[in-house]
Formats: structure tokens, sequence, C-alpha cells
């Protein structure tokens, strides 16, 4: 049996079109003019973006690089950092730390218009942040920053912040470690002092007593007395003698007290360097990056993309408004629906 109505025939899409086209231009310029006015101003906030891009910086001593260290631990102060080290700078940025800084510093709480009496203000706050603010390291291994607001001045300020932040918080995590190692090699260089300043007193109080080289005073002594003897001087023998039982009273005490001395010192010695360095790590702001290009007010927005949202949904609504005149023009062939009477 010959079928009456056959079903719909994609190779008849031209003279479906030319049937219906003022139904889809209609479609189509109403979802056109619909999608204009709601992406206007009056129902989305157009956003301004400002873009910080920044290379890390390595993160050695700043007293190594700079006054050298044990060799081979020189490092070069002005190298750029590698993927790690922009890894790192990211894990700032993105630390509640860095995020409550901003928070407070340009009250977005108050900027983003959340309530003080709303439900899970702090949720929202999080939520909003995260959707305005962004960082990526680029495929050259930079960090960037991006930050979108409805105020121009305001993203480029935030983004600067950003940057400046991301000194100020590691410098206060470094300085916290360099505070300890300044207070450890402070206390150790004061005893050494401490120590070389007793066994110099020691020293002193030998010396004065006669004992200040006790080989060479021993060796001349000796041959002095041997003189003496032979040529039976009796009061220079006497003298010598005391002078000799002195050596022997107070020479091994010398001999003690000059070697702890000589130890002490070249202890002393070392440890004034490591307390050098650890004053120089913790009285001096280390940059841990190098900014390339710093955010400026935007002239031009960046949300919302009205073109493109116009022709999404004008595209959208025209391929909608096909699937359904498919539809209906296929259950009109079979009779489902009635057809438009034709005159």
């Amino acid at each position: 049996m010959e079928q009456k109505y056959s079903a719909f025939d994609s190779t008849n899409v031209f003279m479906f079109l030319i049937r219906w086209w003022k139904h889809l231009l209609i479609i189509c310029f109403v979802a056109a003019l619909a999608s204009a006015v709601f992406s206007g101003p009056s129902f989305i906030t157009p956003k301004f973006q400002s873009t910080v891009v920044m290379f890390p910086a390595t993160t050695g001593s700043l007293s190594r690089s700079v006054l050298g260290g044990a060799a081979g631990a020189r490092q070069d102060f002005l190298q750029y950092g590698d993927v790690e080290e922009a890894e790192r700078l990211l894990q700032v940025l993105e630390s509640g730390n860095v995020r409550d800084r901003v928070t407070s510093r340009f009250n977005l709480m108050e900027h983003y218009e959340i309530a003080e009496d709303a439900s899970f203000r702090h949720t929202q706050l999080t939520e909003q942040y995260r959707s305005n603010i962004s960082f990526r390291r680029t495929q050259y291994g930079a960090v960037e920053i991006r930050v979108r607001d409805k105020d121009p001045r305001m993203a480029a300020d935030i983004a600067n912040e950003l940057a400046a932040l991301a000194d100020t918080v590691q410098n206060e995590l470094r300085l916290e470690r360099a505070g300890l190692a300044y207070e450890v090699a402070k206390r150790q260089y004061e005893t050494l002092q401490q120590q070389a300043k007793e066994a110099e007193d020691s020293l002193r109080h030998i010396m004065k007593l006669g004992v200040f080289d006790l080989e060479g005073q021993a060796s001349m002594l000796t041959r002095q007395l041997a003189k003496d003897l032979s040529d039976q001087h009796t009061q220079g023998v006497s003298a010598l003698e005391e002078r000799l039982e002195r050596l022997g009273e107070y020479g091994g005490a010398y001999l003690l007290h000059a070697a702890y001395l000589s130890n002490v010192s070249e202890h002393l010695i070392m440890i004034q360097r490591r307390y050098q360095e650890a004053r120089t790590d913790l009285e001096n702001f280390v940059p841990f990056k190098f900014v390339l290009d710093s955010a400026f007010e935007a002239e031009r927005k960046v949300y919302p993309v009205r073109w493109l949202i116009v022709f999404l949904s004008t595209f959208a609504a025209g391929f909608l408004g096909i699937m359904i005149l498919m539809v209906v023009e296929n259950l009109q062939a079979k009779g489902i629906i009635a057809s438009k009477p034709t005159k």
C-alpha cells in the first residue's frame, strides 16, 4: 500500500526554510532583541579586567647570594625562578592569608554588596572572590594575576596589591625562620666571645707572672743557667732557677689556655660569619618576584561580550525554531495535528 504522507526529508531543507522563513525570521529577531536588551548594563553588570605578569625569583638566602657562603653554596640573587618557584608563588597567591588581606584592604564585603545579615556571607565572599580573581602559570614560566571588577580602578589596585602581597607574605614566613636562626647565632656568638675574653684574661694573668712564651723562655733560661753555672755566678743561678720554677708551675696552664683560646677564636670567626648572614637575612626585605607588567586601569569592559551573547542566543533560537517547526510539519503530514487551511 502506497504511503500517503512521507516523513520529512532532510534534502528538502532549502524548501523547508522557504516555507517557514517568516516564522524563523521573527524568532531570530525576537531572540536577538531580547539578548541585546538582557545583556545590557541594566541586567548584567559590566566588568573590567586588569592583569599583572611577573616572574618568580629564586628563594635562596640573601646572605649566601650577596655575602657568599660555603664553597658551591653561592647563588645568583638576580636569577629567575623555575617551575617549582612559580608553583610556590601561585600557592602563596591562592592562600587564605592573601585573600583575607585583600578582603580587608579593599572592604570586599561591601564592594561585592554582601549584606551583613546574609546567610553564609563568607562563602558568598569566597565565591565572588574566586570568580573575579584568578592566577595561572604561563607557558614561559611566568605567573599571571587576572582581576575582574565593575570598577576598573579597583581591578587595577587589587591586581597590584596581590603582586605586592606575594613579597610581603613570603618575607613574613622567611623572617620568622630568619629570626630564629639569628637568635641562635647571636647566643652562640656572645657565648664564644665571653669564653674568648675569659681565656684572654687568664693568659694575661699568667703573662704578668712572667710566662708569655713557654718554649722560647725555657730554652733561653736553660742556656743562661748553664752559662752562669760554668761561670759560677751564684746570684744569677738562683734567679734563673726561680724563673724556671715559675715556668714549670704556670707553663701547663699557659699551654692549656693558649690552646683553648686558639680553638675558641677559630670557632668565633665561623660563628661570627653565620651571625652576620643571619642578621643580613633578618634586616632586609627580599623580593620574590620580578614584575614584568603592572596592572593599569582598563578602558574597555571584558564582560559581558554582548555580540557573542546576541550571536549565540540568535543561533540557538533559530536552531530550536527549526527543530520545532520540523516536528510541527511532520505531525501535520501524519495528520496528528491539523494543518493551516489553504485559501
